[in-house]
């Protein structure tokens, strides 16, 4: 078994909106260079390994019609699938960019499944709004 993602990682985007993927998660992608970016619920850019996205894909695809339908159009529409270059950067395309409000400081999270890739002051202000008794009720409820 693999370790998912992890960590969090300062980074800097580029004027073209290049990111240098952390050493540690490009390990992810030693076999297929190939990532699938998508917005995610939270204002940040999400991005898998072409094998995680279609598992994820899956579950899309079998939840029932009416439900489906904007679940689809929120992560397809913005979906761009990209490599990892041989330096070991990803483009973020502008809209996913605009979308998450991504200039130039940014942080990279590893979360098991995928990455999550945020502007620094959004995830800045997006930790002094957590609670770790939030978490701690959530472990709970579910039995962890």
């Amino acid at each position: 078994m693999r370790i998912g993602f992890c960590g969090e990682y300062q980074c800097t985007a580029d004027a073209k909106g290049r990111l240098f993927v952390p050493a540690k998660m490009r390990d992810h992608f030693s076999e297929n260079p190939t990532v699938v970016l998508v917005r995610s619920l939270d204002r940040c850019i999400n991005l898998y390994t072409e094998e995680k996205w279609l598992a994820f894909q899956e579950q899309i695809e079998a939840l029932p019609g009416t439900e489906a339908r904007n679940v689809k159009r929120f992560f397809y529409a913005s979906m761009q699938e990209g490599e990892i270059d041989t330096q070991g950067r990803i483009l973020l395309p502008l809209p996913l960019r605009e979308f998450a409000g991504i200039e130039k400081q940014v942080v990279v999270l590893g979360c098991g499944d995928h990455v999550e890739i945020w502007d620094e002051l959004s995830y800045r202000e997006y930790l002094a709004g957590s609670r770790t008794e939030d978490i701690e009720e959530i472990l709970r409820r579910n039995g962890l």
